[in-house]
């Protein structure tokens, strides 16, 4: 085998690919792959950086037969370590949330402007206070914090930027037996970061930001990162918080109250009205509903077996998402990014600091996504409604304006 060809083999190694994922991503046959990491045949200049980019690591490491310190000790490797077992194809999406993180550190020295990141939680909490009451008690507290009351929360993202905690996505595998929903990192320039699994639904996806701030506001004394996976203590208290965080147990009782649910609700109707309501997604309504007693055991199992929540919805008149029912990580493009990074890129290329062409090159997306970036039309976008002037028209004439 060739120095190069055990490089390639150690660096999939590390990454956790397989042969087919790597032939898989780069568009080629697995043999290739094999040949490649036996010497039998070498990569040209473009498979070379194709193969450096998907591992995390640089063409001339690969090349001197050396593993680079991005793909071994940096903080993406520091995340991967930490599983043993997860799916091979998570290795990307963790390494291009830490490179996003060092971009957005980056951009804002070359703007001079402060990221104001997170770096210390300022709620209290110790580890023997982690029951069901106290859980519930922080939830509030946090709630109570950010002056939300106990009603539904419409979007987590503006919640996050106002704690200081960024919120990336990227696709991390749909198999979440092996694949992590989220990962928590605390950046030594970013501060408090939280990576969401895009390859999920849009009520799991609300879920997992809730389920990575407690990870951030509650146990970053004791840990700087963390893939979620659904193992461990810190899982299950964060998995708790995060189901009373979005639907509080006030918040439930008020909702049935006023719209004269019974104790214990049997039919699904009810539930997804509840689910749409506090928009999450139809298991985090019917756990929240049965860890409040009002889903009877049996029901709560019926529920879970018979019950098309989606298909119930639609019949009911709810507006239903696309990723609802398949999940698009394309779909997202610059809305992966937090607002926070989309308004500092515009403000590089508005102040002429980078070109279009440069500013889509440093953030890794195309033109037409820093345009739209910037808030100019793009092609076959939907027309603006016919009624905005009129509106207008009405406030200027009651002196409103």
């Amino acid at each position: 085998m060739s120095q190069l060809g055990e490089a390639l083999a150690r660096a999939r190694t590390s990454a956790r690919y397989s042969q087919d994922d790597v032939g898989a991503a780069l568009g080629i046959n697995r043999a290739m792959v094999s040949y490649w990491e036996s010497g039998t045949r070498t990569p040209n200049d473009r498979q070379l950086s194709a193969l450096a980019r998907l591992y995390g690591t640089e063409p001339l490491a690969l090349l001197e037969g050396r593993e680079s310190e991005s793909s071994l000790d940096g903080l993406a490797g520091m995340l991967l370590r930490a599983e043993d077992e997860i799916d091979p194809g998570v290795g990307s999406g963790v390494r291009d949330f830490v490179q996003f993180l060092d971009r957005f550190a980056e951009l804002a020295r070359i703007l001079d402007e402060p990221i104001r990141g997170l770096t210390q939680s300022p709620f209290v909490f110790r580890p023997r206070f982690s029951q069901k009451d106290d859980i519930r008690r922080k939830a509030e507290e946090v709630r109570a914090h950010l002056g939300l009351g106990a009603g539904p929360i419409p979007d987590l993202d503006p919640i996050c930027e106002t704690l200081g905690v960024t919120v990336y996505r990227a696709p991390l595998g749909s198999d979440l037996n092996q694949a992590p929903s989220g990962a928590f990192l605390k950046h030594p320039d970013v501060g408090f970061s939280i990576l969401v699994n895009l390859d999920m639904t849009p009520g799991r996806r609300r879920f997992t930001v809730a389920h990575e701030l407690a990870h951030a506001l509650f146990h970053s004394d004791e840990i700087n990162q963390l893939l979620s996976l659904g193992r461990g203590p810190r899982e299950s208290f964060a998995d708790a918080f995060a189901g009373e965080f979005l639907m509080p147990s006030e918040g439930i009782r008020r909702f049935a109250e006023e719209v004269g649910l019974p104790p214990r609700i049997a039919d699904p109707i009810d539930i997804v009205h509840m689910q749409r309501y506090f928009k999450v997604s139809w298991p985090t309504a019917l756990v929240r509903l049965r860890q409040l007693n009002a889903i009877a055991s049996d029901r709560y199992e019926e529920l879970r077996r018979t019950v098309r929540p989606v298909s119930l919805a639609r019949a009911l008149g709810y507006s239903i998402h696309p990723e609802e029912i398949a999940q698009d990580a394309e779909r997202w493009r610059v809305q992966r990014f937090p607002m926070s990074f989309r308004r500092m890129l515009r403000q590089a290329v508005v102040t002429e600091v980078m070109s279009p062409p440069t500013a889509a090159s440093f953030a890794g997306v195309a033109i037409p996504d820093i345009v739209q970036i910037l808030g100019r039309p793009l092609g076959g976008e939907e027309q603006e409604s016919p009624h905005l002037e009129a509106e207008f028209n009405e406030f200027e004439v009651t002196g409103v304006v």
